[in-house]
This record gives C-alpha cells, structure tokens and sequence, in this order.
C-alpha cells in the first residue's frame, strides 16, 4: 500500500541510457563479475535456481536490457530464484510482486540507498529502479549532479 505521507515522482528515460556498477546483496558483497562482461561492461553475476539445477547467471548491466548469460537451461516462463554467489543470501523481494505477472521479484542494492528490482520470471522483463530515497536524491543534486554516482 502507498506510503500517504510520500509522493512518487515517476522519470522517463530512454530504454538503456543506465548501467547498473555497483549492483550488491543486502550483506554487501558486490555482485559485479568483470571475467564476464556483457556488451562491453562487468556483468551482475547472481546464483540462480530453478527445479533441481543451480547455477551462476551474468545479468546484462544496461538497465533495460536482457542478454543475459545462464549456466543452466531456464524454459521461458519458468520461476526462478536468486542468491548472493558469495553468501548465499536470497535476492527475493519480501515486500513486493511483479505488476505484471504476479511472480515474486528480486532485489539488488545500489549505492545510496538505490534498489534494482526485477520479475524472477523467465521472460518477464518487468523491473524497478530506485535510485535513491527523493529528499535525499534533491539534497545530493547540488553537492554531486553526477548520476553514475547513483548506480
């Protein structure tokens, strides 16, 4: 349910104008794999599950687009689940949902407070991005206009 006391300002950007460099799990570790860039850049390196298998995924870091690298076979359409490689800490979202399929969602740290989030459905491209808490965010425009910072 909507925060009453927060207001939600919506940015448009064009498709693939960010990417994502400090993606980490909520424990902190960097999920940032440049042995396997993807479009020229460190890919967001994830352990996936899905029925029986286990393995590594390489998430494309532009924002908005989906090359991504599996180990394993995932059938379109199918769940799947996300963990830190380090820790082993679960990505999955507890407090929100696909808009669009109804699927759990993961969740990645950005710095300053930013959250990527995205559908763990094979093929569901539905996903989130929140940079950074909005008073915050206005407040650091005058120190550090510089979005990269925020990704």
């Amino acid at each position: 349910m909507p925060d009453k006391n927060r207001e939600i300002v919506n940015v448009e950007i064009p498709s693939k104008a960010l990417r994502i460099q400090h993606a980490m799990c909520p424990q902190g570790h960097s999920l940032m794999c440049a042995d396997h860039p993807i479009n020229g850049y460190a890919s967001v390196c994830v352990r996936v599950t899905c029925r029986d298998e286990e393995g590594l995924i390489y998430l494309d870091p532009i924002y908005g687009s989906f090359c991504n690298v599996t180990e394993i076979d995932v059938q379109e359409k199918e769940l799947v689940e996300f963990f830190c490689p380090t820790c082993r800490i679960s990505l999955t979202s507890s407090h929100q949902v696909c808009q669009e399929c109804g699927a759990p969602m993961f969740e990645l740290a950005l710095p300053r407070g930013g959250v990527v989030s995205g559908c763990l459905r094979n093929g569901c491209h539905f996903h989130l991005l929140k940079l950074a808490d909005g008073i915050q965010l206005l407040n650091s425009l005058d120190e550090d206009p510089i979005w990269d910072s925020f990704l």
